[in-house]
């Protein structure tokens, strides 16, 4: 077993870094457990923002800053003109258990900026709340990326992935499609602008309420999904009631696994690369 803690390091850095005014921070190298097998990386944060990208390395790299955050104006009681304010530092914790590796904030209102260098192969399970982008380029694996105020953007990634954000854009370019992953893509409010591989097979759900969805793809519209839906109970003492479902049904290169991409108030663009 190979387990770092790295709390205190961490916590050390961002006080070493407030005297620099913001300064980039201790870079801090996390070995894995077995570098020949693909890691998974779990980062969980509230508040912030996190890069990551895929490198030619056997261990994980990373930068962390404490990021901007005026929530204490509110508790100043105090007159404080002429006073400047010194940066505290942020407790942050890195734990690596058989390739499972952890990034978990010391409290939920610490604010930060993760830059995080992973091998090429990795897994991502990443997400965060307030106050930040996510970003992740050239990482091939399972990528699961959640945001709630920001948006998601996916650079040269490889494999499967679900990503969705409440607020925001989510934008993705595969260079790669595990064969038979299904995928997702969505956000409530924000373009969703998706480009695949031009061999890429899938079935699609393509929804929009309010925008437009545009594609070079050459797609084979279906009915599935898109066909009115009746119900009748009447003959129990019920209604007959018909639902025309907006959802936009279609294959392309033949069908394959099942990839949805959804926005409410955005458009849908589906790309394709290699024509």
């Amino acid at each position: 077993m190979n387990r770092l803690k790295a709390a205190t390091g961490l916590a050390t850095m961002f006080v070493c870094g407030a005297a620099a005014a913001q300064s980039a921070g201790e870079r801090i190298a996390v070995p894995l457990t077995d570098p020949t097998r693909p890691a998974t990386v779990h980062v969980p944060i509230v508040q912030g923002s996190i890069t990551i990208r895929g490198v030619d390395r056997k261990d994980l790299l990373i930068q962390a800053r404490a990021g901007d955050d005026d929530s204490g104006d509110s508790r100043r009681k105090s007159d404080s003109s002429g006073l400047k304010r010194i940066q505290q530092p942020a407790s942050l914790s890195v734990e690596e258990e058989n390739n499972q590796v952890r990034v978990s904030a010391g409290m939920p209102s610490d604010t930060y900026d993760l830059n995080i260098e992973v091998p090429l192969k990795t897994n991502l399970e990443i997400s965060t709340v307030n106050g930040g982008e996510i970003t992740v380029e050239g990482v091939d694996g399972d990528l699961e990326v959640g945001n709630v105020n920001g948006g998601i953007t996916l650079t040269r990634v490889g494999g499967s992935v679900v990503a969705h954000t409440t607020n925001g854009d989510v934008k993705v370019s595969l260079a790669r499609v595990t064969p038979q992953k299904p995928m997702a893509f969505t956000t409530l409010n924000g373009d969703v602008d998706i480009t695949f591989p031009v061999a890429t097979r899938a079935n699609l759900k393509l929804r929009s309420e309010r925008g437009e969805i545009l594609t070079d793809f050459d797609l084979k519209m279906t009915a599935d999904g898109s066909a009115p839906k009746i119900e009748d109970t009447r003959q129990s003492g019920g209604r007959y009631r018909i639902e025309v479902n907006k959802v936009l049904s279609a294959t392309i290169n033949g069908g394959g696994p099942d990839f949805e991409l959804r926005s409410f108030t955005g458009n849908i663009y589906l790309r394709s690369t290699g024509k």
